[in-house]
């Protein structure tokens, strides 16, 4: 059997990368007649053991900076129809396009492949770019790796197949840490060599420009940027690079902070040089985010929809995506969903902004929309523009619910127009709950679970159904978002609701009811024995929800530790309670201190109780019997006679010894202050005589 595939990669001293490489291509290796061959260029001995579990050709070589020789070693111990290289630190999500391409024997109508990498800036593997590499081609004779670093196969011959299937790549994400370590501090010596050895190879420019580009060194990479381009004044043949050049030009120039600027730059090399559809594509999709930036919405809608006419175009001669691609200048670039997505948000907000609400809807139209996944980040933007500007917000879902788009947010908004057309009487009936309870069900936004549950909460509709659609973890998160988000006046007929919900859905209800009533105790100030009141309701409430769900042993003092930390406040402050009632005040004080310890959010609440609590400690109230309150009484109704009849010398010992009897009677404190507001203006009178006299 013929070998179809000689694979080749470079292996230094990264034993854990060469692992996930070698595990990517097995299933190439063990489908597709196939060797591996190994180029060690580093010393680590696990490497060389590792690289012998998947195959006996391993070859050393002694590094001299040089990539374009390590790679020929590889190419000169080839046998197969066509080689692969790659790196050893890069793996493959999926190799089955490539494996069908060999096995169904497509490989014979073709001279060379090119498979992407995908190349990413942060660890969290988020951010990448893509790039279609030309990494396999038919073995000839004189096929041979060119350049010390970026090298590549010359020369290429026959019809070209690209591939979906690409590997992953991290080698470019720098170290904050370490900010000189990694590839580009690497390449970049490299490269500056080669060029002063061999200044009019127009590769190594696209080479350092995009190395400096990565690091963030704008001018660096606009200096090269600019030799590039100089470069291919003239040359014929060179159509890929002008492009290239074309785009990271305008990318530099944006990248630098002066929009108005780089407007400019990319408006020049629209108007005054020869560009292919591919790089107008990359132009107008940079004008439209700079005019986003510079509030120029009319021109944001102009370079946006003229990069959806083009884009429409390209679509219907797809043969342009592989002529004019170039690197990471491709048909990945351009139809990346996120970057479509907020390409697409930009020119709506422009039009919204503009208050056209149909280019606006015309816009959203092209959104993902059945995925929601990629389009629920962006519902908070929408009711943002419906903050500022209600109408044309409402114009927009009127047009775009005539789209019959299928999306859990655009069903809700749509239900909510209906319901304010009927209440300006443009529709007959209000819409079902069954509408919001679906639109709850199908979303996977928590923002979204929440708006529908607000507004179904507010308009006072049954809230069993919502319980039911959401497990209690999510009705958890959204009901908190809720309650925060309400003032307090409305919180009681959020309460109400929560306890028709109680009997049906016991723990969705209590949940509710207890952040209802936290807040109600933080900001409505209680006082008094209302205060003592709601915080005896409040923890029961918590106990209430938690005893659904924990065992009963882990209420006693031993294993309370195990609880949640609200659980564990309301436990300590039961106890703390019934130890006020009992007036064992030193106790109380010490339980509330235990459960502030767990739950400080009501740390202000305690505050208020114990300071109520060392009142009554130092103002004791006497055991107040029929009798007392009669003789109270008499005594406060003799002590505002002698007040109002400026008898204040008689007054003044009445009034002392209720004060110390009564500490906390209203009454007693009114009258008080009227005393001694009348004490006042007689001394102030006196004085003023005193003077005349």
């Amino acid at each position: 059997m013929k070998i179809q595939l000689s694979i080749s990669l470079l292996a230094s001293d990264r034993p854990a990368a060469l692992e996930r490489c070698l595990d990517s291509l097995r299933p190439l290796l063990m489908q597709v007649p196939s060797e591996l061959i190994v180029i060690v260029t580093g010393t680590d001995e696990r490497v060389r053991e590792l690289a012998s579990r998947y195959t006996d050709q391993i070859i050393p070589f002694e590094w001299c900076d040089d990539f374009s020789a390590a790679r020929n070693t590889g190419l000169s111990a080839a046998k197969g129809e066509w080689f692969m290289y790659l790196d050893d630190d890069e793996w493959f999500e999926d190799i089955t396009e490539i494996r069908d391409f060999f096995l169904s024997g497509e490989y014979k109508n073709y001279g060379t492949a090119f498979y992407k990498v995908r190349n990413y800036l942060n660890w969290d593997g988020v951010q990448y770019f893509d790039f279609d590499a030309f990494r396999m081609c038919r073995i000839t004779p004189d096929i041979r790796f060119e350049n010390p670093v970026h090298e590549e196969l010359v020369p290429r011959r026959g019809a070209s197949k690209f591939f979906g299937s690409y590997v992953h790549h991290y080698g470019y994400v720098v170290d904050k840490n370490k900010p000189d370590t990694g590839k580009t501090s690497r390449n970049i010596p490299l490269l500056l060599g080669n060029i002063r050895s061999n200044p009019d190879y127009i590769k190594n420019y696209i080479q350092i420009t995009q190395e400096y580009y990565v690091r963030g060194e704008w001018e660096k990479a606009e200096e090269y940027c600019r030799k590039g381009r100089r470069l291919c004044r003239g040359k014929s043949g060179v159509e890929w690079y002008v492009q290239w050049f074309q785009v990271y030009w305008a990318d530099i120039q944006a990248a630098k902070g002066d929009d108005a600027a780089a407007r400019k730059q990319i408006l020049s090399i629209l108007e005054k040089e020869k560009a292919g559809e591919l790089t107008k594509l990359c132009l107008y999709r940079k004008l439209a985010l700079l005019c986003t930036r510079l509030k120029k919405h009319g021109e944001t809608l102009r370079y946006g929809k003229e990069f959806e006419k083009l884009l429409a175009y390209m679509e219907e001669n797809p043969r342009l995506w592989e002529e004019q691609g170039y690197g990471d200048i491709n048909e990945g670039r351009i139809k990346k969903p996120q970057e479509l997505v907020l390409g697409r948000l930009r020119c709506a907000e422009a039009a919204f902004y503009l208050e056209d609400a149909g280019e606006a809807a015309g816009f959203l139209k092209l959104l993902p929309w059945e995925d929601e996944a990629q389009v629920q980040m962006y519902y908070p933007l929408f009711d943002g523009w419906n903050g500022q500007n209600g109408e044309v917000f409402l114009g927009i879902f009127r047009k775009l619910n005539g789209c019959a788009v299928q999306n859990p947010y655009v069903r809700f908004r749509t239900a909510l127009l209906h319901d304010i057309e009927k209440t300006k009487g443009r529709a007959e009936e209000q819409t079902p709950p069954e509408i919001f309870v679906s639109c709850i069900s199908q979303t996977v936004s928590l923002y979204l679970q929440q708006k529908i549950l607000e507004a179904a909460a507010l308009s006072g509709m049954e809230l069993v159904g919502f319980a039911e659609a959401l497990d209690l973890d999510s009705w958890n998160l959204c009901v908190h978002q809720i309650v925060e988000s309400l003032p307090v006046s409305e919180l009681s007929a959020m309460e109400k609701a929560a306890g028709d919900l109680q009997a049906q859905a016991p723990l969705h209800g209590l949940w509710l009811k207890k952040l209802i009533r936290e807040k109600q105790l933080l900001r409505e100030y209680p006082a008094g024995s209302e205060l003592v009141r709601r915080l005896a309701g409040y923890s029961q409430c918590v106990l209430s929800y938690y005893k659904r769900q924990y065992r009963e042993e882990l209420f006693e003092e031993k294993e309370g530790e195990f609880l949640p930390p609200d659980c564990r406040f309301a436990l300590y402050a039961s106890k703390a309670l019934k130890r006020m009632e009992e007036q064992r005040f030193p106790d109380a004080v010490h339980l509330f201190r235990s459960a502030l310890r767990a739950y400080p959010a009501m740390t202000g609440v305690v505050q208020e109780v114990i300071r109520q609590m060392k009142n009554r400690l130092e103002n004791p109230v006497p055991d107040a019997g029929e009798e007392f309150r009669m003789l109270a009484g008499q005594m406060k109704q003799s002590l505002s006679m002698l007040t109002e009849q400026g008898q204040y010398a008689q007054a003044q010992p009445v009034m002392q010894q209720l004060c110390s009897l009564l500490p906390e009677d209203l009454e007693l404190l009114r009258i008080r202050q009227r005393l001694l507001v009348k004490m006042s203006g007689e001394r102030k009178n006196a004085d003023t005589m005193s003077i005349l006299r």
